[in-house]
């Protein structure tokens, strides 16, 4: 199972392991409360790392104008107001919630950016709202606008490498109506393909997507690869349960062992749609080796999130046994 990982059609090598969103918008590592972190502890050598998700314009998100504004702060379930710049909470055995939002600057301010290594992956955040056709007008210029200026941008770059782009087309922090269309999604898909050109593109779902989905995009458009997924809501792990305290945002997403069963199963369903030669990338709640070699017979690379926070260690540990 060490011979994982994939090369790309431009010829770019993914490695076995991936660094899925964890390592901040620029990949220097995980945004913290005043800025971005210098993460020179996790194995960047052998893995290979997507970015942040970006949106078309700047994104608050859950997260408030700032900590030190009346709107970055929320009450919880408990009675005590709670900064929602920490909306990000372990809730025991290695799992945690959180409900970051989608916080970021915009494609345009990311455009300008200097990047920990020399490739970058995006990952772009397609806002279908609530899937109705105003939003679909929007997303299709959005996505037409950002694939054709990133081709443009990055072919004039000096020292950095656009790889590849991961369209984030999951749904948890979006109007549920997307995760029931799939025809104006193919078509969104087609327009940002067709403008960043011979450039990989991937694919992000979420839970909430059927794989029918994903059948459906591989028949149509040019998707080098699929990725499936990182986190899941809150209520569809614990139901009632009120372990978290951010009900006032949804309770947030689970990440970590808890979801590990349930992104699997998703993972196998994914595997059985698409055939056993269709690039994978699986994730959510892989937390040893063990895990990872599990993830790894139905996959050809294995992405840690939460994991490469919150335990270093053990996020080395998978990445040396794939190295």
């Amino acid at each position: 199972m060490k011979d994982k990982g994939f090369t790309l059609s431009n010829g770019f090598r993914i490695k076995p392991v991936v660094l899925d969103c964890c390592m901040g918008v620029q990949g220097f590592g995980p945004p913290g409360l005043f800025g971005t972190s210098k993460n020179k502890i996790i194995d960047r050598k052998n893995s290979t790392t997507i970015l942040k998700s970006i949106t078309r314009h700047p994104k608050v998100g859950n997260f408030g104008a700032s900590m030190f504004s009346r709107s970055g702060w929320a009450m919880t379930d408990y009675g005590f107001p709670l900064p929602k710049k920490l909306c990000y909470l372990p809730i025991g055995g290695g799992s945690t919630v959180n409900s970051f939002g989608l916080t970021n600057d915009g494609f345009d301010n990311f455009l300008t950016l200097d990047f920990a290594e020399d490739y970058v992956i995006p990952s772009i955040f397609l806002e279908f709202g609530r899937g109705e056709k105003e939003d679909i007008v929007r997303v299709a210029e959005e996505a037409q606008y950002m694939g054709k200026n990133l081709r443009e941008k990055f072919s004039k770059r000096k020292g950095v490498k656009l790889a590849a782009v991961v369209l984030n087309i999951s749904c948890p922090n979006s109007g549920h109506g997307v995760c029931l269309i799939t025809n104006e999604i193919v078509e969104v898909v087609k327009i940002f393909k067709e403008a960043i050109g011979d450039i990989p593109v991937g694919i992000k779902y979420s839970y909430l997507q059927d794989v029918s989905l994903a059948v459906k995009l591989s028949r149509k458009v040019d998707i080098a690869f699929h990725q499936a997924i990182n986190t899941i809501p809150y209520k569809l792990v614990f139901g009632d349960k009120k372990f978290s305290p951010l009900s006032h945002i949804g309770h947030g997403g689970v990440s970590g062992p808890d979801i590990k069963n349930k992104a699997l199963n998703y993972t196998i369903k994914l595997r059985t749609a698409l055939g056993p030669d269709v690039i994978i990338i699986g994730s959510g709640g892989v937390s040893t080796v063990e895990d990872a070699m599990e993830r790894a017979l139905c996959c050809h690379a294995i992405a840690l999130g939460i994991l490469v926070n919150s335990n270093t260690d053990k996020a080395n540990e998978i990445i040396k046994y794939f190295a």
